[in-house]
């Protein structure tokens, strides 16, 4: 399985999906060559490099029952058919990139799932975590680099 964005070209997040754009417009996402059996798709992004500054990880934004292969420009934004979880901004949507102190690279990882998830909206990152265990067909990452 594979995840391709229009979003991030040659490793680089474009500005308009975090602070030199609309924080809120979430970037889009094409899943590809994914099992036949998949039922649904989860999205986690996150910011490893916040380590260094908060002393954690950063979660951008939790996405789950995700039932296309893809996920448009601003889809958090939008009327959509899927769930979002309480990012690490305290809301329940997408939060862009605003690295403080240097260039980041943000991690996005798709998961293909068998299932619909028993979640609701506002769900938090270790429910999701614990919700697709033993429902993971496949999964990818992409990273991109965002400049601050």
């Amino acid at each position: 399985m594979q995840i391709k964005s229009k979003g991030i070209v040659n490793g680089v997040i474009n500005d308009k999906y975090g602070k030199r754009g609309n924080m809120n417009l979430s970037i889009p996402l094409e899943f590809i060559n994914y099992p036949k059996e998949t039922k649904s798709f989860a999205v986690i992004i996150e910011d490893f490099d916040a380590i260094l500054v908060c002393g954690h990880d950063f979660v951008h934004w939790l996405v789950a029952n995700i039932t296309t292969p893809y996920l448009e420009e601003n889809a958090s934004l939008n009327v959509h058919n899927f769930i979002e979880g309480k990012n690490d901004f305290g809301r329940t949507n997408y939060g862009g990139m605003a690295p403080p102190d240097r260039p980041h690279y943000y991690d996005i990882t798709v998961y293909a799932l068998d299932c619909l998830l028993d979640l609701k909206d506002g769900f938090s990152y270790n429910e999701l975590k614990s919700s697709i265990k033993n429902h993971i067909l496949d999964e990818a990452n992409i990273k991109g680099l965002y400049n601050n």
